[in-house]
């Protein structure tokens, strides 16, 4: 065994607290602990680690297991081993942007009912930031923005509402949404080869998405899980071991299963990370799902849809659906279509 490659360590008063961010495991430790995980950082069976570095037998024996759950130490050929293994063959972008990528996966989600207990408790005490900032008077007047604009009066009518007024959405209006966010419409180059063009702007043209559908009430379509290529503009059926409900992908949030569709955006980091070393690319990734979402969300409004976006992602359950095994695929954001409830206050309802 030998010490963990991907622990952070951080001071604090009186200890130090640990954290490898591929497991999640969080944990405090003595600066006598930081010493021998420092000297431990090649494989070695303890009674080799007891000769040279003169730890007792039974100091090992007491440590050793707490420093295997915690994941500090790693047993070779294990699958955190082999996780290792992976991560420094494919993670480009250091130690600081891998801490946050992965420390916020399959994060436990509060109920909307907790949630909103949260904010009242903290509007109590704590007041609330401006929402808009307000220009001083005499500041220049726009023209209205509304007027005559066929495009701003749809985006202006975009709604997130969470219920469903019927059970099935078309195989037309599922095709405008994904090539509306997804769709290629052209090729350029550059000094490596063709890349290609699409309806958002992307870093590099690098084009880093991909985007699965989970399908339980489009019409003209079985029941199951699709991938969307970009390329051909067609579905092709991926072999699941189950249909999950919705709530399932999406932090249990249970609205969601009324739903007839979710699109799931899934990020090949590789793409980005070949041009961008730069860890700024990560950002770069990011920020490109929101605009590709929004593009969906605009062409479901044109279709009289509702398209509700969330970013609670239950990312290892959507990872073992999609067969995504690899360290840098990685689901970023989804969004439900549905056909939404008229009144825009009916009970069990969200609309912002």
């Amino acid at each position: 065994m030998r010490s963990s490659k991907t622990l952070v360590l951080y001071p604090g008063t009186n200890k130090v607290t640990a954290c490898n961010f591929l497991t999640r495991s969080v944990f405090e430790c003595s600066p006598e602990v930081i010493g021998l995980l420092a000297s431990w950082d090649e494989w070695a069976s303890p009674a080799e680690i007891s000769r040279a570095h003169g730890w007792s037998t039974s100091d090992l024996s007491a440590v050793v297991p707490q420093l295997l759950d915690f994941s500090a130490l790693v047993t070779a050929g294990s699958p955190l081993a082999e996780q290792e293994t992976r991560f420094s063959g494919q993670w480009n972008w250091g130690i600081p942007t891998a801490l946050m990528h992965f420390c916020v996966q399959d994060s436990e989600f509060m109920t909307i009912e907790q949630a909103e207990a949260r904010q009242i408790e903290r509007a109590g005490h704590v007041a609330q930031p401006d929402l808009m900032l307000k220009n001083a008077a005499g500041a220049i007047r726009l023209p209205n923005a509304l007027d005559d604009n066929e495009l701003l009066t749809v985006m202006a009518r975009r709604r997130t509402n969470r219920t469903a007024a019927a059970p099935t959405i078309t195989a037309r209006q599922l095709s405008d949404c994904l090539f509306a966010g997804m769709g290629i419409t052209g090729e350029t180059s550059n000094c490596v080869g063709p890349l290609p063009l699409g309806m958002t702007p992307s870093g590099g043209a690098r084009n880093p998405y991909e985007a699965y559908v989970v399908a339980l009430g489009v019409e003209g379509l079985e029941p199951g899980v699709y991938h969307y290529s970009a390329a051909d503009h067609d579905l092709g059926r991926i072999s699941a071991n189950h249909l999950p409900k919705i709530s399932e992908l999406v932090g249990g949030q249970e609205w969601a299963d009324a739903m007839p569709c979710l699109i799931l955006l899934c990020a090949r980091l590789d793409r980005t990370m070949w041009k961008y070393e730069d860890a700024n690319a990560y950002r770069v990734v990011l920020i490109e799902a929101g605009h590709i979402g929004q593009n969906m969300m605009l062409a479901a409004t044109r279709h009289g849809l509702s398209a509700c976006p969330t970013a609670a992602l239950s990312h290892s359950a959507i990872k073992r659906l999609l067969g995504l095994d690899r360290l840098t695929d990685a689901p970023i954001y989804a969004l439900t279509l549905s056909t939404p409830e008229p009144n825009p206050h009916s009970v069990g309802q969200s609309v912002n």
